[in-house]
């Protein structure tokens, strides 16, 4: 055999072998750009809004803005609660969960507890784009301090917002507070969520639908750090709309003079407009610093407020009951004369002491004050005339006597948590005591307003508003209306209708000498109290204690002949309602007498607060 030279021998690839690399080549090729076209389906028609949105959520940001809460104005016009800038820190929970050295510094800057900004405000919303609010109203040293590291907190960013701001600091126990929303008030106010701000006491909370307005909207669009850049103007922003204001029947001066007037005292002061049962004045004493509510409240300050003796987050105008003393003596005098059991000729001998059984009850004026008609015994206040009285009447009597004038239970006041009182009945005794549990012997402490006989410094003053009448009661309220800022339109509270007293004419006339004589008979128990600019009518009252010295009541109206205005004031540990409680309601309805004057009105416009 012939041998072969190398590389002389070569095989012919076959035409099947020759076709089938390419159509591999072009099959592989096919698959992976289907794959691609799949994937890029996926990504841009399948799911392509869900990914445009995560895009869009890492360059543009949503952000709310807050509305202003609506201003508070008293009579006048004259602010008492309005609205000034401040700033609070927001953060993008899915940002700042990735960095965690940010997170740690954001944390430090914001005094925050170690690991708390992380494990207990982010991690459960850690996936969310929306921007919270993690700290408001920063004082300057956190918010200088966060300008100076904004660059490595990614996520973070500052906003300005309306706190509230009390030009006088007045009102507090009034006007309340407003706090971040709690869990409880998340199911009271579903179209609220958390981080909300809500009002938490007095009108604030009573009017926060009227008050809070709405918020705005605006976008802005960020870097891959986390930091604006720019406002985008590819989006309509929306404006905050201001909430409503409210006009209140409270006169600025009327309860500065008020709450100077308590200064180092525990006790309150209320003053009535008798013609419409506006409230002039609402003071509660001791009282407290409502800015310290505005902003972020700190731990130290709530701790003070709330372990504090003296209670100054309480409003003894409305939520403290006392009895009232000598000064319901008015309201028994007058179903006495209605009822028929006493007629206005009628008198009663005063020794100083009266008897039901063996128990001795004992008038004020040791030796007693001899015989005294009807007028006299309001004017002298003899306790023995009125004992008589009450157990002519019955404990029932007695209930109807102060029923009339609606104490005892709430006046309807726009306030929040006002106290009923107690006005103790027959049913009451038997209730508490058992049909055989009680006795006559409680009739004559409940007749001078001691025993179970409970009442607000409001309900008193609103019963010396309804004597100053005479002819209605009429229930006391703060809110005078309700106007949009932005339209002007006015919105006037509901009130309820007067209530008719049906006190004939000669009792009126008799109750009213009597209250008059307090201030200017020879007998009254309050002669110090005359004035010439504010002629008063009034009754002093003396509530026993059992903690400490008596409370100290005086209730007035002026001017005597023709009453325009009521005063109450109460006086804790006073002792004597004509030396502590009744110099306090005299001054009181002085100026509101003055401030009928022109000349006396302060200049708003100079003020520039119109």
């Amino acid at each position: 055999p012939v041998p072969l030279k190398p590389g002389s021998f070569k095989m012919k690839p076959t035409t099947g072998q020759s076709t089938l690399r390419p159509v591999l080549f072009l099959g592989f090729a096919g698959v992976l750009f289907l794959l691609l076209f799949l994937r890029l389906a996926s990504l841009q028609i399948i799911n392509g809004v869900e990914f445009r949105d995560r895009s869009d959520n890492n360059r543009i940001r949503l952000i709310e803005v807050a509305a202003p809460r609506g201003i508070i104005r008293d009579m006048h016009g004259r602010l008492l609660v309005t609205n000034t800038p401040s700033y609070s820190c927001y953060g993008v929970p899915n940002e700042l969960w990735r960095d965690g050295e940010g997170t740690a510094l954001l944390g430090s800057i914001l005094e925050y507890p170690p690991s708390r900004l992380r494990s207990e405000i982010l991690e459960p919303i850690r996936r969310s784009f929306q921007p919270v609010r993690l700290n408001r109203d920063l004082s300057f040293g956190k918010l200088s301090a966060f300008e100076e590291e904004r660059d490595r907190i990614p996520g973070a960013f500052l906003e300005i917002e309306p706190k509230r701001f009390h030009p006088n600091r007045l009102c507090a126990h009034v006007i309340g507070y407003i706090g971040e929303i709690s869990e409880t008030e998340l199911t009271e106010y579903p179209e609220r969520k958390e981080g909300d701000l809500v009002g938490k006491r007095g009108l604030e909370k009573l009017y926060d639908a009227q008050l809070r307005g709405k918020k705005g909207k605006r976008f802005s669009i960020v870097n891959v750090h986390g930091q604006e850049i720019e406002a985008s103007g590819q989006f309509e922003e929306i404006a905050p709309t201001p909430g409503n204001d409210l006009w209140l029947t409270i006169d600025r001066g009327a309860q500065m003079l008020a709450e100077s007037l308590l200064t180092d005292k525990i006790g309150s002061i209320v003053v009535i407009d008798i013609a419409s049962g506006g409230i002039r004045a609402c003071a509660s004493s001791p009282t407290y610093d409502p800015d310290v509510f505005s902003g972020a409240l700190d731990a130290s300050d709530w701790q003070m407020l709330l372990t504090d003796e003296r209670k100054p987050m309480l409003n003894r105008s409305i939520q403290t009951m006392y009895p009232p003393g000598s000064v319901i003596k008015m309201a028994i005098l007058t179903e006495g004369l209605m009822s028929g059991v006493i007629d206005e000729n009628w008198t009663a001998h005063c020794p100083g002491i009266f008897y039901v059984g063996d128990h001795p009850f004992r008038c004020w004026k040791k030796g007693g004050h001899g015989t005294v008609n009807c007028v006299r015994a309001i004017e002298a206040s003899c306790d023995v005339f009125f004992y008589k009285v009450g157990m002519k009447l019955g404990v029932d009597g007695i209930f109807r006597a102060l029923d009339r004038f609606h104490l005892g239970r709430k006046t309807g006041v726009d306030l929040t948590s006002e106290a009923a009182g107690l006005i103790p009945s027959t049913e009451y005794y038997n209730r508490r005591y058992g049909k055989n549990g009680w006795t006559k012997g409680y009739i004559p402490s409940i007749t001078i307003g001691q025993g179970e006989v409970l009442v607000t410094p409001l309900q008193l003053c609103a019963y010396a508003a309804a004597l100053g009448d005479g002819k209605f009661w009429r229930q006391p309220y703060i809110v005078e209306k309700i106007q949009n800022p932005t339209t002007g339109v006015i919105i006037l509270p509901e009130r309820a209708e007067p209530i008719e007293l049906n006190i004939p004419e000669n009792i009126l006339k008799i109750v009213r000498e009597g209250m008059r004589l307090v201030v200017w008979g020879d007998f009254g128990t309050a002669r110090a109290q005359r004035s010439k600019i504010a002629p008063i009518a009034g009754k002093t009252g003396t509530a026993q204690n059992p903690h400490g010295d008596d409370h100290a009541w005086f209730i007035g109206i002026a001017p005597e002949a023709s009453p325009r205005y009521a005063a109450c004031a109460l006086v804790e540990f006073g002792e004597h309602g004509s030396s502590m409680a009744a110099p306090l309601v005299r001054q009181m309805l002085e100026y509101m007498i003055k401030s009928e004057q022109p000349e006396t009105l302060t200049d708003l416009a100079d003020q520039g607060e119109m």
